[in-house]
């Protein structure tokens, strides 16, 4: 359980969004910034559909994948 977050090890393609997670995971950032929440939960969706699990903490929003 040492890549819970992926921030642990870093390296390796587990560890990393691949370009279009990267977008989606961009994307749901801008959205929320700018209070768009209908746009931040749809990216939030498509990425939990490619098995992308999102946690907000107050340091920020952390990922993992899906086990």
């Amino acid at each position: 359980m040492d890549r819970v977050f992926a921030v642990l090890l870093p390296g390796g393609a587990a560890e990393r969004l691949s370009p279009e997670e990267q977008a989606l995971f961009d994307e749901r950032q801008e959205a929320r910034r700018r209070r768009e929440f209908a746009r931040a939960d749809a990216a939030r969706a498509r990425l939990e559909a490619l098995g992308i699990v999102l946690e907000d903490t107050p340091k920020g929003t952390r990922w993992r994948r899906r086990q």
